[in-house]
């Protein structure tokens, strides 16, 4: 019986070894770079197509990598031995002493790629921006870049562009301002753009025709936002610039969401809205973001104009079904204004497709929350669902029970319109 089991198993490791090749390939494709080394380490009928692998993902540390030589002859092994094109190529290096040892080596490693006609490159090179080799623009075949802890300052004044890339993703970077206009201006068929950078841009321009999908974490004095077919935009300033130089530009928010005509998904923080907010916001906006569905949204409602923002939104967007808002009161910056919500219905606000509304934040104005619900419920005539935070989390259950309790009783415009927590 154990020679047959024994018969059995050999048999299933030499039908696997005997699979077609491109089977195999998808086979070591599956697992991750470290078991797919042993596998062709182990059997020379799987070596060669170990070499043909199409995705090569090395992250140091997962590899239990000790050495920056190491290092360094690892990717030489498998960037010189592989056999065929690469579809992705992907280095995560953790190790702070080794990246700024490696940059000579990366420039081989990009000529190599070049060469394999390389499809999707990530560099992951960690926090302090390191300069990239002026080779990497020279990449033909390029359909995704994704760049963190690099350094973007050595553009060739003769690149014109990636004309294939769909998707950019630069996170932690060193930058020229201009340079990263021009290489995103430089992809006509750019959908999808990140980015994630606390170096200052005073004049941020994104030139994109066919953009769909922008996610922006970044400090800048003025965003300017040519993007027509947009759908979904993540906006926020980040953590080290929470102050809002004063724009030169009369309304703000105007000026941005009218260039915004297809905008489905709008989700941003409070420093962004106060970068909306400054010039001063109309009642509603001189055109309706008429395909806006779902908004997510964070305000300090110490800031009257952040309110300001929300109502001047939800005016302008007539087919909204979803939004998340939290309501906050940053670094006790004073009470919130909670008569802003109660005289919002002096100005007509219908918000005739809502249905799901979710509330979160750390405000601990309870009146406040209350005035805002109210809102919600007397403008919503189809709306199904409010849900909200546990309060009693904040203000112990006795409150937060009563809160919870008159919340039930208000009235509503919708008879489908329930409450609960979440």
């Amino acid at each position: 019986m154990a020679a047959r089991r024994f018969q059995a198993s050999g048999s299933g490791m030499d039908f696997l070894s005997n699979l077609p090749e491109p089977v195999k390939v998808k086979i070591l494709a599956l697992v991750p770079l470290k078991e797919a080394v042993r596998t062709s380490v182990l059997s020379k009928r799987w070596r060669q197509t170990w070499f043909g692998i199409p995705s090569l993902i090395i992250h140091e540390e997962e590899l239990g990598v000790r050495t920056l030589t190491e290092l360094i002859e690892l990717v030489d092994h498998l960037l010189f031995s592989h056999t065929d094109s690469i579809d992705k190529f992907e280095l995560v290096v953790a190790q702070r002493h080794y990246r700024f040892s490696i940059e000579e080596d990366l420039d081989i490693w990009i000529n190599t790629l070049l060469r394999k006609h390389v499809h999707e490159l990530v560099l992951n090179l960690g926090y302090a921006p390191l300069d990239i080799p002026s080779r990497i623009f020279s990449l033909p075949d390029l359909e995704a870049l994704h760049l963190r802890g690099c350094k973007i300052n050595n553009m060739p004044k003769n690149f014109d562009g990636f004309k294939w890339v769909h998707t950019l993703k630069f996170e932690n970077i060193g930058h020229e301002g201009m340079e990263i206009e021009r290489l995103v201006s430089g992809c006509p068929l750019l959908t999808h753009f990140l980015l994630v950078t606390d170096q200052m841009f005073d004049d941020l321009t994104i030139r994109s025709p066919n953009l769909l999908e922008l996610k922006i974490i970044a400090e800048f004095k003025e965003l300017h936002l040519e993007t027509p077919k947009l759908v979904t935009l993540f906006a926020s300033l980040t953590e080290g610039f929470l102050r809002v130089v004063q724009s030169k530009y009369k309304n703000n928010i105007s000026r941005l969401m009218c260039c915004l005509p297809e905008i489905q998904k709008l989700d941003i923080y409070w420093n962004f809205v106060r970068y909306l907010a400054s010039g001063g916001v109309p009642v509603q906006l001189p055109v309706n973001i008429s395909y806006l569905t779902e908004l997510v949204i964070e305000i300090d409602c110490a800031f009257s104009k952040h309110i300001d923002v929300v109502l001047c939104l939800l005016r302008s967007a007539p087919k909204l079904r979803n939004l998340y808002i939290e309501l906050n009161n940053e670094e006790n910056n004073g009470p919130p204004y909670t008569s802003y919500w109660e005289e919002a219905g002096a100005i007509e606000c219908q918000l005739n497709q809502l249905q799901t509304v979710k509330i979160g934040g750390e405000l601990l104005d309870l009146h406040c929350i209350v005035a805002f619900v109210k809102f919600v419920l007397r403008s919503a005539p189809i709306l199904e669902e409010v849900g909200m935070k546990n309060i009693a989390e904040l203000e112990g259950v006795h409150v937060g029970t009563k809160f919870f309790m008159d919340l039930l009783e208000l009235p509503r415009l919708s008879n489908k319109a329930i409450i609960k927590m979440i």
